[in-house]
């Protein structure tokens, strides 16, 4: 679909032919965050975007994440949180604000619940199947935070958004809350339940994307298509925004300098385009991204929070899943500490469990490696909730990653990383005669309301500047456009097969032709490949299949005319990251261990990012 070798040269082109064209923003960074405001100024018909990515669209934050498309139940309890604090009606060692700061946080969060339930409800509606309802279980425990009439009431109150919004929609709600009294009562509801800890329950429903990354891919590619000759809107992923100034020249606009990161010997290394605005959607290297200008500020506006995930299953946990709906529900134990998601998935014909904690805070964001103790914790959350039978192990986990997730650094006073407020924020930063907007903290639950928020500032700058009106968004109701076959390769299919070569090879033509695949390890790790390869052996245990990851190796190479040499180099970079992350499991040696066979050159050689198709 982005074609992004003949968008670099019509760069080069335009920035001799027609040095005239200023386009009203470039956006920084290929994730949610600039995914929205890229498809809400496409939405309105007369902006022209420009966006670029360093490596792969989603292949960061956007893709490491617990896929939850969700208000945040726990949002509401931190917005009441910091609103008794103000009052000093209860007090927290970890937070030391002041009346007004704890009230804001208070505030901040109350919004972000209030409104991130209006766009759950949006992406269900138009995200074409890629988000989708879930049913969770709150579980109260011994040393919870907050007693079991307290949850069950701030659960009622988020389910009342719900009903609000439907209401406002006209449209049915999809939320029902029930309360289980006592552990008597959730273990009639859930079979395979098995803790003597558990003082009741709170069943809710929420939202999950069924993959990130492909919600993220769904929106750029949908802000392209729409775009026109007249008004461009581009997409270029392996393209690095490395330097921009304001200049005076012309009424005044940005010059910014894009390094291309693939191999194209035909085409320059770097090219010059000028926007209206620049819009900084570059999560976690926000700061570093902001100060590639000849005066940077210096200034540090995030610090980070991480947050892990394991995947695993057996033959027994997927056949039980598969057979019985009532246990296709998430475990959500309310700790004293982080938040743990226990969610089962279906994806790629498999069931398994995927396990989530958050907020450990974190200082580098270019090394971020699962540990030990964080692997045990969500073992024994999980496993402390369910019977024997049902009880997973480092053996059964057949992928772990990390993603980082940068937070606002200045809410004052003295605030521990799981307590600063999750409502996103966008901080105008004036550049010489121009304005950079970044984008903090933006999640996949809110990224339209974002790029919308965004995009109206970006629209009322080019009126200043410029005196042209730009039409109105209309993100709130516009479904996402199709591509051919994207339903039959839906990684959430109910029916897909499994270990089918054939299957294999065209959904990851159909990949590589219309969701930008363009690099192996982001493919297996990001897009969720690696579920093709997950088997069991003859105990049940959870195995991987090598000659599944050959077959796609084997398959993007011949696509996307790698030589044996890059083909090796794919391999290398995947195996690298995925035994690293598994470090504490038992694959991650099976992968170490094999070698894919070489193949012969293929007998033509093409770029390595190639074109893609809608």
């Amino acid at each position: 679909m982005t074609d992004v070798v003949r968008w670099f040269r019509e760069l080069a082109a335009e920035q001799d032919e027609d040095p005239g064209l200023v386009h009203d923003t470039l956006i920084i960074g290929g994730g949610a965050a600039g995914a929205g405001v890229l498809r809400d100024l496409a939405s309105r018909g007369d902006a022209s975007a420009l966006l670029v990515d360093r490596g792969p669209f989603g292949g960061e934050t956007s893709s490491k994440t617990g896929k939850a498309v969700h208000p945040g139940i726990r949002y509401l309890r931190m917005a009441f949180h910091r609103g008794l604090l103000a009052f000093r009606l209860r007090e927290d060692p970890k937070i030391r604000q002041t009346f007004a700061q704890n009230l804001r946080g208070a505030w901040l969060d109350l919004q972000l619940v209030w409104y991130g339930t209006r766009e759950r409800k949006l992406l269900i509606e138009t995200g074409g199947g890629t988000v989708e309802e879930i049913p969770n279980i709150v579980f109260v425990l011994p040393d919870s935070p907050e007693k079991k009439w307290a949850v069950f009431f701030g659960i009622s109150l988020y389910d009342l958004f719900t009903t609000l919004w439907a209401w406002c929609g006209l449209s049915p709600r999809f939320s029902r809350v029930r309360l289980f009294r006592d552990r008597e009562a959730l273990r009639r509801e859930l079979p395979h339940l098995d803790s003597d800890d558990v003082l009741g329950g709170i069943l809710y429903w929420d939202g999950r994307a069924n993959n990130d990354k492909i919600l993220v891919l769904k929106a750029i590619r949908d802000a392209c298509l729409r775009g026109s000759e007249t008004f461009p809107v581009r997409a270029l992923s392996h393209v690095e925004a490395v330097r921009y100034e304001w200049v005076e020249d012309g009424g005044g606009h940005f010059l910014v300098t894009l390094a291309r990161r693939f191999e194209a010997d035909d085409l320059p290394e770097t090219v010059t385009v000028k926007a209206h605005t620049l819009t900084n959607a570059a999560g976690p290297w926000i700061d570093e991204a902001r100060n590639r200008t000849p005066r940077p500020d210096g200034r540090t506006s995030v610090v980070y929070s991480r947050g892990s995930h394991l995947e695993a299953t057996n033959e027994r946990i997927h056949r039980r899943l598969s057979a019985d709906p009532r246990l296709q529900v998430g475990l959500v134990p309310l700790n004293a500490e982080r938040q743990h998601y226990l969610r089962p998935f279906h994806q790629h014909g498999l069931w398994y469990i995927q396990c989530t904690t958050t907020d450990r805070a974190h200082t580098d964001p270019d090394l971020v490696v699962p540990e030990e103790d964080e692997i045990e914790e969500l073992l024994h959350s999980y496993n402390a909730l369910v019977g024997e039978e049902w009880r997973i192990g480092r053996e059964d986990v057949f992928n772990v990653f990390c993603g980082i997730r940068p937070l606002a650094a200045d809410d004052g006073g003295r605030i521990a990383v799981q307590d600063i407020s999750r409502m996103f924020r966008v901080n105008e930063r004036p550049c010489g005669g121009g304005t950079v907007y970044d984008m903090v903290n933006v999640k996949l639950t809110e990224f339209r309301w974002a790029g919308r928020e965004v995009a109206g500032r970006i629209a009322r700058e080019v009126r200043r500047k410029t005196g042209r009106r730009l039409g109105p968004s209309t993100t709130r109701r516009l479904p996402f456009l199709p591509v051919r076959d994207e339903e039959l390769f839906a990684v959430h299919r109910a029916d897909a097969p499994r270990r089918d070569p054939e299957f294999l090879r065209e959904k990851v033509r159909h990949h590589v032709r219309h969701q930008m695949a363009s690099a192996y390890a982001d493919y297996l790790l990001n897009t969720g490949g690696i579920r093709d390869a997950v088997v069991f052996d003859a105990t049940g245990r959870c195995d991987v299949d090598t000659d599944v990851l050959d077959l796609v190796l084997d398959e993007m190479a011949a696509l996307l005319g790698w030589d044996d040499s890059r083909r090796r180099a794919e391999w290398d970079a995947f195996a690298e990251v995925y035994c690293r992350n598994m470090t504490f499991t038992e694959l991650g040696d099976r992968v170490r261990k094999h070698a894919p066979a070489p193949v012969p050159p293929p007998a033509r050689s093409t770029p390595h990012v190639r074109p893609h198709s809608a």
